[in-house]
Protein backbone atom coordinates (compact mmCIF):
# COMPACT_ATOMS: atom_id res chain seq x y z
CA UNK A 1 0.00 0.00 0.00
CA UNK A 2 2.57 2.74 -1.06
CA UNK A 3 1.34 6.30 -0.93
CA UNK A 4 3.53 8.65 -2.68
CA UNK A 5 1.45 11.88 -2.31
CA UNK A 6 -0.77 11.36 0.71
CA UNK A 7 -4.01 13.02 0.73
CA UNK A 8 -6.20 13.78 3.42
CA UNK A 9 -9.21 11.65 2.58
CA UNK A 10 -6.66 8.83 2.79
CA UNK A 11 -5.63 9.23 6.37
CA UNK A 12 -8.52 8.37 8.05
CA UNK A 13 -8.68 4.72 6.14
CA UNK A 14 -7.51 1.75 7.96
CA UNK A 15 -4.78 0.28 7.40
CA UNK A 16 -4.71 -3.07 9.86
CA UNK A 17 -6.80 -3.95 13.09
CA UNK A 18 -4.61 -4.66 15.94
CA UNK A 19 -5.62 -7.30 19.62
CA UNK A 20 -3.61 -3.85 21.46
CA UNK A 21 -1.63 -0.66 21.36
CA UNK A 22 1.95 -1.08 19.88
CA UNK A 23 4.49 1.23 21.56
CA UNK A 24 8.47 1.75 21.36
CA UNK A 25 8.83 1.54 25.35
CA UNK A 26 11.69 -1.11 25.92
CA UNK A 27 11.91 -3.51 28.37
CA UNK A 28 14.40 -4.02 30.83
CA UNK A 29 16.26 -5.80 27.58
CA UNK A 30 15.63 -3.18 24.98
CA UNK A 31 12.67 -4.96 23.15
CA UNK A 32 9.82 -3.20 22.63
CA UNK A 33 5.95 -4.35 20.80
CA UNK A 34 6.34 -1.79 18.10
CA UNK A 35 9.96 -3.03 17.17
CA UNK A 36 8.87 -6.28 16.93
CA UNK A 37 6.23 -5.86 15.10
CA UNK A 38 8.08 -3.60 12.61
CA UNK A 39 10.91 -5.61 12.54
CA UNK A 40 8.61 -9.15 11.91
CA UNK A 41 6.73 -7.00 8.96
CA UNK A 42 10.81 -6.07 7.26
CA UNK A 43 11.51 -9.91 7.66
CA UNK A 44 8.15 -11.11 5.93
CA UNK A 45 8.81 -8.47 3.39
CA UNK A 46 12.48 -10.42 2.99
CA UNK A 47 11.43 -13.52 2.70
CA UNK A 48 12.24 -13.99 -1.15
CA UNK A 49 16.07 -13.31 -0.87
CA UNK A 50 16.26 -15.80 2.36
CA UNK A 51 13.46 -18.25 3.67
CA UNK A 52 15.91 -17.98 6.82
CA UNK A 53 16.09 -14.01 6.73
CA UNK A 54 15.88 -12.26 10.20
CA UNK A 55 15.47 -8.74 10.17
CA UNK A 56 16.90 -5.45 12.41
CA UNK A 57 14.94 -2.04 13.05
CA UNK A 58 16.65 1.16 14.18
CA UNK A 59 14.27 2.75 17.26
CA UNK A 60 15.16 5.61 16.10
CA UNK A 61 13.28 4.57 12.67
CA UNK A 62 10.47 4.23 14.81
CA UNK A 63 8.98 8.01 15.27
CA UNK A 64 5.67 7.43 17.55
CA UNK A 65 3.75 4.70 19.36
CA UNK A 66 0.64 2.83 17.21
CA UNK A 67 -2.09 3.60 19.72
CA UNK A 68 -5.18 3.61 16.84
CA UNK A 69 -8.38 4.00 17.57
CA UNK A 70 -9.39 1.95 20.52
CA UNK A 71 -12.79 -0.20 20.36
CA UNK A 72 -14.28 -2.33 22.93
CA UNK A 73 -10.87 -4.89 22.57
CA UNK A 74 -9.52 -3.61 19.59
CA UNK A 75 -7.24 -1.15 17.65
CA UNK A 76 -8.14 0.71 14.50
CA UNK A 77 -5.10 1.60 12.78
CA UNK A 78 -5.65 4.64 9.95
CA UNK A 79 -3.16 5.26 7.55
CA UNK A 80 -2.41 8.67 9.33
CA UNK A 81 -1.66 7.25 12.28
CA UNK A 82 0.67 4.84 11.02
CA UNK A 83 3.01 7.10 8.55
CA UNK A 84 3.39 9.25 11.82
CA UNK A 85 5.48 5.89 12.97
CA UNK A 86 6.60 5.19 9.71
CA UNK A 87 7.31 8.34 7.37
CA UNK A 88 7.52 7.24 3.74
CA UNK A 89 11.10 8.46 4.06
CA UNK A 90 12.45 5.70 6.34
CA UNK A 91 13.21 3.07 3.83
CA UNK A 92 15.10 -0.37 4.12
CA UNK A 93 17.58 -2.59 2.61
CA UNK A 94 19.09 -6.04 2.46
CA UNK A 95 22.66 -6.66 3.52
CA UNK A 96 24.61 -9.93 3.82
CA UNK A 97 26.70 -9.87 7.45
CA UNK A 98 28.54 -13.03 8.43
CA UNK A 99 27.53 -14.71 11.90
CA UNK A 100 30.80 -12.97 13.39
CA UNK A 101 30.03 -9.53 11.23
CA UNK A 102 26.63 -10.04 13.21
CA UNK A 103 28.34 -10.39 16.55
CA UNK A 104 29.95 -7.10 15.91
CA UNK A 105 27.20 -5.27 14.42
CA UNK A 106 25.24 -6.54 17.71
CA UNK A 107 27.90 -4.98 20.41
CA UNK A 108 28.48 -2.10 17.80
CA UNK A 109 25.06 -0.70 19.03
CA UNK A 110 25.93 -0.16 22.70
CA UNK A 111 29.27 1.82 21.24
CA UNK A 112 27.37 5.26 21.53
CA UNK A 113 23.96 5.82 22.88
CA UNK A 114 23.64 2.25 23.90
CA UNK A 115 19.88 2.00 22.07
CA UNK A 116 18.80 -1.71 21.34
CA UNK A 117 18.16 -2.49 17.82
CA UNK A 118 14.76 -4.10 17.26
CA UNK A 119 14.75 -7.94 16.43
CA UNK A 120 12.41 -9.96 13.99
CA UNK A 121 11.44 -13.62 15.09
CA UNK A 122 13.27 -15.50 13.30
CA UNK A 123 16.59 -13.64 15.97
CA UNK A 124 17.39 -13.98 19.53
CA UNK A 125 20.37 -12.93 21.29
CA UNK A 126 21.61 -12.29 25.09
CA UNK A 127 23.71 -9.14 26.60
CA UNK A 128 25.19 -8.10 29.58
CA UNK A 129 26.75 -4.54 29.90
CA UNK A 130 28.24 -3.99 26.45
CA UNK A 131 28.89 -7.73 25.45
CA UNK A 132 26.77 -10.08 23.56
CA UNK A 133 27.62 -13.51 24.27
CA UNK A 134 28.16 -15.02 21.23
CA UNK A 135 26.60 -18.71 21.40
CA UNK A 136 23.24 -16.90 22.24
CA UNK A 137 23.03 -15.50 18.48
CA UNK A 138 20.27 -18.15 16.60
CA UNK A 139 18.60 -17.20 14.08
CA UNK A 140 15.32 -19.56 12.92
CA UNK A 141 16.73 -21.25 16.74
CA UNK A 142 19.92 -22.37 15.29
CA UNK A 143 23.29 -20.66 16.77
CA UNK A 144 24.98 -18.53 13.78
CA UNK A 145 27.72 -20.06 12.17
CA UNK A 146 30.80 -17.00 12.71
CA UNK A 147 31.91 -17.81 9.30
CA UNK A 148 28.82 -18.09 7.30
CA UNK A 149 27.03 -15.65 5.45
CA UNK A 150 23.27 -14.56 6.74
CA UNK A 151 20.57 -12.51 4.88
CA UNK A 152 19.62 -9.54 7.30
CA UNK A 153 17.25 -6.83 6.20
CA UNK A 154 17.48 -3.75 7.69
CA UNK A 155 16.07 -0.57 8.27
CA UNK A 156 17.64 3.07 6.75
CA UNK A 157 18.71 4.24 10.26
CA UNK A 158 21.43 1.48 10.81
CA UNK A 159 22.65 2.18 7.03
CA UNK A 160 23.42 5.35 8.16
CA UNK A 161 27.44 5.35 8.49
CA UNK A 162 29.09 8.20 9.65
CA UNK A 163 25.87 10.20 10.42
CA UNK A 164 25.11 7.60 13.60
CA UNK A 165 24.37 4.63 12.01
CA UNK A 166 25.21 0.92 12.85
CA UNK A 167 29.27 1.23 11.53
CA UNK A 168 29.28 -2.52 10.68
CA UNK A 169 26.17 -3.27 8.91
CA UNK A 170 26.82 0.54 7.34
CA UNK A 171 29.90 -1.38 5.51
CA UNK A 172 28.07 -4.65 4.49
CA UNK A 173 27.68 -5.82 1.27
CA UNK A 174 24.35 -4.47 -0.33
CA UNK A 175 22.15 -7.26 -1.69
CA UNK A 176 19.44 -4.85 -2.56
CA UNK A 177 18.10 -1.17 -1.93
CA UNK A 178 14.23 -1.44 -0.44
CA UNK A 179 12.13 -4.22 0.51
CA UNK A 180 9.06 -4.50 -1.09
CA UNK A 181 6.67 -5.88 1.38
CA UNK A 182 4.40 -9.34 0.71
CA UNK A 183 1.55 -8.10 -1.31
CA UNK A 184 2.96 -5.04 -1.88
CA UNK A 185 3.59 -3.17 -4.74
CA UNK A 186 5.93 -0.74 -4.42
CA UNK A 187 9.64 -1.69 -2.67
CA UNK A 188 11.56 0.60 0.11
CA UNK A 189 8.89 2.21 3.11
CA UNK A 190 8.88 0.42 6.20
CA UNK A 191 5.33 1.79 6.02
CA UNK A 192 4.49 -0.64 3.06
CA UNK A 193 6.40 -3.20 4.74
CA UNK A 194 3.89 -2.88 8.07
CA UNK A 195 0.63 -2.22 5.62
CA UNK A 196 1.64 -5.20 4.02
CA UNK A 197 2.03 -7.51 7.18
CA UNK A 198 -1.16 -6.49 8.53
CA UNK A 199 -3.50 -7.31 5.70
CA UNK A 200 -2.98 -10.59 6.57
CA UNK A 201 -3.68 -10.63 10.30
CA UNK A 202 -6.91 -9.59 11.46
CA UNK A 203 -6.47 -8.51 14.03
CA UNK A 204 -2.49 -9.06 14.83
CA UNK A 205 -1.25 -10.11 18.02
CA UNK A 206 0.53 -8.22 20.46
CA UNK A 207 4.03 -9.93 20.45
CA UNK A 208 5.37 -10.87 23.43
CA UNK A 209 8.93 -9.91 24.64
CA UNK A 210 11.70 -12.21 24.69
CA UNK A 211 13.74 -12.13 21.51
CA UNK A 212 15.98 -10.21 23.88
CA UNK A 213 17.43 -11.20 27.06
CA UNK A 214 19.69 -8.74 29.12
CA UNK A 215 21.69 -10.82 31.94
Amino acid sequence: MAVAHLDRTVTETVVGVLAGPLTRRPNRAGESVLGDVVADALQTGAKPFDLNVAALVDPSDLRADLDGKHGATLVKLTVGEALKALPLAVGSSVVRLTGDQLHQALEAQFAKHGTVMQVSSQLAYAWSGKTVDPASITIGGKVVDPAAGYVIAVSDGLRAGHKGGNPVIAAAPLITKGVTGVGGAHPGPLFDNLAAYLSTRNPLAVPALSRITRA
